[in-house]
């Protein structure tokens, strides 16, 4: 595929804070002719009041049972949102971080667009560590996500497409993307059960 063709199906691009999900992301969408870019953490910006810490007493990533349910009540709309423009004619760029088997199954049983693509941006650790410290205050996660990365490789590893853009400007990689997503990113449809 080239830059300007149309991409069917669903895009999720997945990864920890850091990774590029959200600059990614919108130059993939900018380099269809027709795309919608859907950020997951809309959805968890937009409830105003009643948010759950999903942050433990330690400051680790430890979301409760609210901070579960909410996590979930995001995916719900992220799924729909990515449907509604995928039936306008718009290939769906969805970004949202992804941590297990369970969760992307969930995703898949939601979501109607098919296929579902997975890119799971991976640039080594320290990388992403440096992109998060140097990113503004309002978007900068405080908390240790390298528990994240193992459990995403764990849990995700065999699935989708990994891409490593540690040494590669964000316009490389969404090139990258836009080129070989429809070839190396598709799950099958065996894995989601669905």
């Amino acid at each position: 595929m080239t830059v300007g063709e149309t991409l069917a199906g669903c895009l999720l691009i997945t990864g920890t804070p850091g990774a590029g999900k959200t600059t990614v992301s919108q130059l993939v969408a900018e380099r269809l002719p027709r795309a919608a870019r859907a950020d997951g953490d809309v959805f968890g910006i937009m409830l105003v009041s009643g948010g759950a810490n999903m942050l433990d007493e330690e400051g680790r990533w430890n979301p409760g049972p609210d901070g579960q349910h909410q996590l979930r009540l995001r995916m719900i709309n992220l799924c729909s949102v990515a449907d509604n423009f995928a039936e306008a004619g718009f290939t769906p760029v969805a970004d949202s971080v992804v941590e297990t088997r369970e969760e992307l199954r969930f995703i898949a049983g939601r979501l109607r667009s098919r296929p579902l693509m997975l890119v799971v941006l991976c640039p080594p650790l320290e990388v992403a560590r440096h992109r998060n410290a140097t990113r503004a205050v309002e978007t900068r996660v405080d908390y240790d996500f390298a528990p994240l990365a193992r459990n995403q490789r764990r849990e995700l590893g065999d699935l989708g497409w990994w891409l490593d853009s540690g040494e590669q400007a964000a316009e490389e990689t969404a090139d990258l993307i836009v080129a070989e997503a429809a070839r190396r990113a598709v799950v099958p449809e065996s894995v989601l059960g669905s």
